[in-house]
């Protein structure tokens, strides 16, 4: 099993795999199985492509170092000052510095590294460094009189393990903290090498975690290790807040909800006016609260931090004036000193808690009350160059222990006569637990009046919002009904904000139209009745000059030859043109007074079967060709009318083309519609009178009034139908649309 899981590891048969899998099964079961195992052999290369990455990210450190070498170098020779040092040295805090005055440490940038002393190798050439807590690379550089050793942390190596302290990669080398560096060569671990070529260190597949808790003779005497160690997981763990979950289900049923109406809506200048109404009061309350919560725990943690920090300093304060009373008499430190200093300050941690280091003004170890950890290279030998090297030596700064940071606090050790005889230390590790709590503690009287205002937010941002469209929707309604001509009712609003400006500007708008459409109807009407009167007088002046000439020349010839000739046929004219006039004014007497259309069930096939029957009855010549069944076809319309507009529609055609005119009946153009068609071959309708065909009293011919297709248009429209046309060069087209019943 293990030898197939190393083979399919190589990545040479999981194509061959999955193809197989692919053409023996069509089953989805088998793919998802196969993809599957390809996910978890993807592992197996994770190894090389981890030392891949190393390789990238070392070389890019390792330029970085030199050129941060190299600027600290030249402030070096120039003799600059010590604060210009630092803000070079100190830039990076992965990234350390150590300053040689010949073999007699003068600065170090960072205390993070614990050793008892390095040795000057060769210059310019990168090499693998193994300090007691760190695994390193190094470079000796040379500056003036002085040698620069430059550090790149690669990886933790504290000899003990815990939940708190892991000896993972330093930043910013993201591999897995599973992966091992050792300085040794084999074949089966992956070599890393330095930009130059030369071989630095091996990536070892994986280390197993050590957890030696029990059994160092320091954990014993560590008071704040102690406590990093022990306090989280010998305590009773903390519950979780239930108003957690409760707050979190409503900030996340909140941005669903909105999510969903930003998708329907296509964005938020889409919505309806409500509904951003609410959106907007509700980002607002959800972006204080976010805003609250955050400050709130920052608040929390931070006050924590300060209180440690004044814990500190006062601790401090302590043990300075107990130990100047100690060393009243003492002008300095000396090493001889160490051991019944380490004692007074065992004896005085443990009356405090606190652990207690003691450093030379050169900013070396001398007592401690926890010497295990510097004899097992826990921490390191030197100060913080922050507390030694800057202006102010009574100082809390923070200090690192693995990816674990620290609080400690400097103080000036003082003697009798205030002389500095060295410096005093005291960590202090944050427990997380206690902050814990009491973030925990804040939340448990902030979240239920966070829930309860949330709630009374998304109940009000409802209410507001209606509350401020419903006149708003109430002139929607209004105006989607509003009608020129009917009578539109007032909106009554009692309030005099923007809304009641805009009602009242409805209002008046409603006063001012229906003015103006009785103003409007009276003007229709005196302009249609001028219309009509012009248009009798036309029609009517029209035969009245010819019959006046013909009776006046009948007169001449009256007692002459022919006269009875000429007086037969002449009065057959004057009949003609008399019962034209008749013909005028009966059309015009029934436009004037069309009946009102009552729809009822017609069969319009046999009506229009009539029609057609009776104009050919008329003129036997008449090239009418009828398409469509002679029965059967129910429609609504009116019984009485609708065989007027096929007549007036067939008469047009005949007019217009007396060669050919074709009829058709389409009862199955659609489920709720029959469809009539009347075509003819003549020249069609010009472009420019197309719009103006359905108008009364509009005609192209010499003979007509120019009503029957206004009347046919009243007739089928009042029936709940349509009437259309298409014309063309070639011929036009009248389609009738008549409801089924």
């Amino acid at each position: 099993m293990l030898f197939f899981f190393k083979k399919v590891c190589k990545g040479t048969k999981i194509v061959v795999i999955l193809q197989a899998e692919m053409k023996n099964s069509c089953k989805i079961v088998h793919f998802l199985c196969v993809m599957a195992l390809i996910w978890v052999f993807s592992g197996c290369h994770s190894y090389s492509s981890d030392g891949k990455r190393l390789q990238i990210q070392l070389s890019e450190r390792e330029v970085y170092a030199e050129t941060q070498t190299a600027v600290l170098a030249a402030a070096l020779e120039r003799h600059s000052s010590m604060d210009s040092l630092r803000a070079i040295a100190e830039k990076d805090e992965h990234l350390l510095f150590y300053v040689f005055d010949a073999h007699e440490m003068v600065y170090w940038s960072n205390n993070q590294l614990a050793s008892e002393e390095v040795y000057l190798s060769s210059y310019d050439i990168w090499r693998y460094l193994a300090f007691s807590n760190a695994q390193t690379i190094a470079r000796w550089t040379k500056a003036g009189e002085y040698n620069i050793l430059t550090v790149i942390p690669i990886r933790y190596a504290y000899p003990l393990e815990t939940k708190w302290v892991r000896n993972e990669f330093v930043p910013p080398f993201d591999i897995s903290a599973k992966r091992g560096v050792t300085r040794y060569r084999r074949e089966d671990y992956t070599p890393i090498y330095s930009r130059n070529g030369d071989y630095l260190f091996s990536l070892i597949p994986a280390v197993e975690p050590q957890d030696n808790t029990e059994g160092y003779a320091w954990t014993s005497q560590s008071f704040s290790f102690r406590t990093l160690l022990e306090t989280d997981t010998e305590s009773t763990p903390l519950k979780t807040n239930p108003f957690y979950f409760l707050i979190i289900a409503l900030f996340v049923l909140v941005v669903l909800v909105g999510a969903y109406g930003l998708i329907r809506f296509r964005g938020i200048r889409n919505m309806p006016l409500s509904t951003r109404i609410m959106y907007v009061i509700l980002a607002c309350v959800l972006g204080v609260f976010i805003y609250i919560f955050v400050m709130s725990v920052r608040y929390v943690r931070t006050n924590y931090e300060q209180r440690q920090r004044d814990d500190l300093l006062t601790r401090s304060e302590y043990v300075q004036s107990y130990l100047r009373t100690l060393y009243y008499w003492d002008p300095k430190l000396l090493p001889s000193q160490s051991q019944g200093l380490g004692i007074d300050l065992h004896d005085l941690g443990y009356d405090i808690n606190r652990d207690i280091h003691v450093y030379s003004l050169s900013g070396e170890l001398i007592a401690s009350s926890s010497t295990a950890l510097f004899t097992n290279g826990v921490l390191s030998r030197r100060m913080a160059p922050e507390a030694l090297f800057g202006e102010n030596h009574s100082i809390v700064c923070y200090e690192q222990l693995a990816t674990h940071p620290y609080l400690v606090s400097y103080v000036p050790f003082y003697n009798g006569s205030f002389a500095p005889i060295g410096y005093i230390a005291m960590p202090s590790f944050l427990s997380e637990q206690t902050r814990n709590y009491e973030v925990d503690q804040l939340m448990a009287r902030l979240l239920p009046p966070y829930i309860i205002v949330l709630i009374l937010a998304l109940l009000f941002s409802y209410w507001a919002a209606r509350s401020m469209t419903a006149p708003l929707a109430i002139l929607n309604e209004k105006m989607r009904h509003f009608e020129i001509g009917a009578k539109n009712s007032h909106i009554d609003y009692p309030y005099h904000d923007e809304i009641g400006v805009l009602v009242e500007r409805y209002n008046m708008l409603v006063d001012r139209v229906e003015e103006s459409a009785e103003q409007l109807a009276v003007a229709e009407r005196e302009g249609a009745w001028r219309t009509m009167a012009r248009q009798i007088a036309h029609e009517i002046n029209n035969p009245l000059t010819p019959m006046k000439l013909s009776v006046q020349k009948l007169q001449l010839k009256r007692g002459t030859e022919g006269f009875d000739e000429y007086f037969d046929r002449t009065t057959k004219m004057l009949i003609a043109e008399i019962d034209n006039l008749a013909h005028i004014a009966q059309s015009f007497s029934a436009f004037a007074k069309q009946p009102e259309v009552v729809t009822t069930e017609v069969d319009i096939a046999e009506k229009l079967s009539n029609v057609i029957t009776l104009q050919r009855a008329n003129d036997e010549q008449i090239p009418i060709r009828y398409v469509g069944p002679d029965s059967g076809i129910i429609v609504r319309a009116d019984n009485e009318q609708v065989s007027q507009v096929f007549v007036n529609i067939i008469r047009n055609a005949l007019q217009a083309s007396p060669t050919d005119i074709i009829v058709l009946l389409n009862a199955a153009y659609s489920e709720r519609e029959v469809q009539i068609s009347i075509s003819d071959d003549g020249t069609g309708v010009p472009k420019e009178i197309q719009s103006r065909i359905f108008q009364p009293n509009f005609t192209t011919k010499s003979t007509g009034n120019g009503l029957g297709l206004a009347i046919s248009k009243h007739i089928i429209e009042g029936s709940g139908g349509r009437i259309e046309f298409e014309t063309s060069p070639k011929g036009t087209t009248f389609y009738i649309y008549l409801r089924k019943k």
